[in-house]
């Protein structure tokens, strides 16, 4: 099965199972959701002021522009400190049906894949203490630029591995995270998933276990639709044949939220050069949620 049918299954079957699960499940889950949102926003205040430390030593600490960092070491990250402006993502959403457990712990997830280079300043905060939270391991994996996951291929499970992975924050609860911009597919606009885990094991390869510690978010970032109409025009997303979906006709923005978007900037003066995104991801520590796919690396 083609992965747009694939997950073209897959939203029939989560809307077949919201329809049967009746009205009180979706006012469950609605008012989960705004709890969540709402625990997020009491932390506006501390946000706000990991902000402007930021903007005060900006000027200091970054004289010139960092390159993305393609080495196993720790990049120093863009910000000194937590960033947000509109951007804090507080509900779970989706997995979705592409997860795969026991990913490489690596700062740079590209491997061989051509695309926009995106450099992702993430910062995790926890929402019971208002702190940084440190040591999370921060997951990610997307679609490359024509809308294939690295470990699928036409409904198989395969050895890929790129645009997967993550690494653990430092301990102003940042990490600096190198991928490229996601391409789209039949049903989804441009995404990527996140998983926060805590207290999480590593094993001798350089790999994560999934299944220790506690996974404390599930999650998806978006970008505004001018950012994707800019990169999408370029080579190689040009050559996906797949209909694309606009952020307006995805289903699961709403539940995300307008937190759930990153803000970005150019790397250098041109597109080319790449992008710069940050995004705080808001985080309840005491929380539990549990990974549906169990395929592993």
């Amino acid at each position: 099965m083609h992965l747009s049918s694939l997950f073209a299954s897959f939203i029939v079957l989560g809307s077949l199972v919201a329809a049967h699960s009746g009205g009180h499940a979706e006012l469950v889950n609605r008012a989960q959701h705004e709890a969540r949102a709402l625990q997020a926003r009491k932390c506006a205040p501390a946000i706000a002021e990991f902000e402007r430390v930021r903007r005060e030593r900006r000027e200091l600490r970054m004289g010139k522009r960092q390159e993305p960092s393609t080495t196993a070491t720790a990049p120093n990250p863009h910000y000194s400190t937590i960033q947000n402006s509109t951007c804090v993502t507080a509900p779970e959403v989706i997995e979705g049906p592409y997860y795969i457990g026991n990913e490489y712990i690596r700062y740079d997830l590209r491997e061989t894949q051509p695309g926009v280079t995106l450099v992702l300043d993430l910062g995790v905060i926890d929402t019971t203490t208002c702190e940084p939270f440190v040591n999370a391991f921060v997951e990610l994996w997307s679609a490359n630029a024509t809308g294939q996951y690295g470990g699928y291929e036409g409904g198989d499970i395969k050895k890929d591995t790129f645009l997967r992975g993550g690494h653990f924050t430092n301990d102003q609860g940042i990490i600096e995270l190198t991928t490229i911009y996601p391409g789209f597919y039949r049903g989804r606009t441009a995404h990527i998933h996140t998983m926060i885990h805590k207290d999480s094991e590593r094993q001798a390869n350089g790999t994560i276990i999934s299944s220790s510690g506690t996974l404390t978010h599930i999650g998806q970032f978006f970008f505004d639709e001018p950012w994707n109409d800019a990169v999408y025009a370029t080579n190689p997303y040009t050559t996906n044949t797949q209909e694309r979906t606009l952020n307006s006709e995805d289903m699961w923005i709403e539940m995300a939220g307008d937190g759930a978007f990153v803000n970005l900037e150019n790397l250098g003066s041109s597109l080319e050069e790449g992008l710069l995104g940050y995004i705080t991801v808001a985080v309840d520590g005491n929380a539990t949620y549990t990974y549906e796919n169990q395929n592993t690396l």
